[in-house]
């Protein structure tokens, strides 16, 4: 059974996305509206950061309260036109496995980078097409979400899980460099209104080049991850 997506606004979880980013540290500057890059300022304590973070994404909720929800109203109507071909893409790419049961729930936000919960099956996304589409993004997320529970089930590897001789962010390089790879493949892409090829991200750019030659030759998402995946 394919999930049922829902997005909805919750301010408190939009806080608490901000809130991990900052104390995170990583992509904090993609993730931050420059108007708001203060924050990353020594001066301030982590207890006056959370504090601020809050103050300031209740007033832009506030602000912007008709706007998000009417984004989200769209969003969601635009996914439903969509939703269809992608699980039957999805569906072809990952050889019918069953998407894993969980929530499924995006959560709209005003920040600029949107992580996701690989356990609870939950996401975040922006409520209006700039800087990023919203559906593109959702259809991202989702694809994380049945990635982690495939190679759990076929190499019972997790998400964190540290791989003999690799790096310590290399599931996650090839989780990301796979997503990219997909997102850049015609049939997948034709799904989306976007035109741009689909950058990786930095550091990911050889395995990027890789793994698009292995694809283009052949489409087999078993043979195409044991190359990645299996200890060697």
């Amino acid at each position: 059974m394919k999930p049922k997506v829902q997005l909805i606004v919750d301010v408190k979880k939009d806080i608490e996305n901000a809130q991990w980013f900052v104390q995170d540290g990583e992509f904090v500057e993609w993730f931050l509206p420059k108007d708001f890059q203060y924050i990353l300022s020594k001066k301030f304590s982590t207890p006056e950061k959370n504090k601020i973070i809050t103050e300031y994404t209740k007033y832009v909720h506030t602000e912007k309260e008709k706007d998000i929800q009417k984004g989200v109203e769209q969003v969601q109507e635009q996914w439903s036109k969509v939703e269809n071909a992608y699980y039957e893409i999805v569906d072809t790419i990952f050889k019918g496995h069953v998407w894993p049961q969980g929530k499924y729930i995006g959560y709209a936000s005003v920040y600029l980078m949107f992580p996701r919960n690989i356990k609870e099956k939950t996401f975040y996304f922006p409520y209006t097409q700039r800087p990023i589409d919203p559906v593109s993004t959702i259809a991202h997320e989702m694809l994380h979400f049945i990635f982690f529970d495939y190679i759990q089930k076929k190499y019972g590897i997790n998400e964190l899980d540290l791989l003999k001789g690799k790096n310590k962010k290399y599931v996650w390089q090839v989780s990301e460099t796979f997503n990219t790879m997909i997102e850049n493949w015609s049939p997948y892409k034709n799904i989306f209104s976007y035109s741009k090829k689909v950058r990786p991200y930095p550091g990911c750019e050889d395995m990027f080049s890789h793994m698009s030659k292995q694809w283009k030759n052949n489409q087999d998402i078993e043979s195409f991850l044991d190359v990645w995946l299996l200890h060697k």
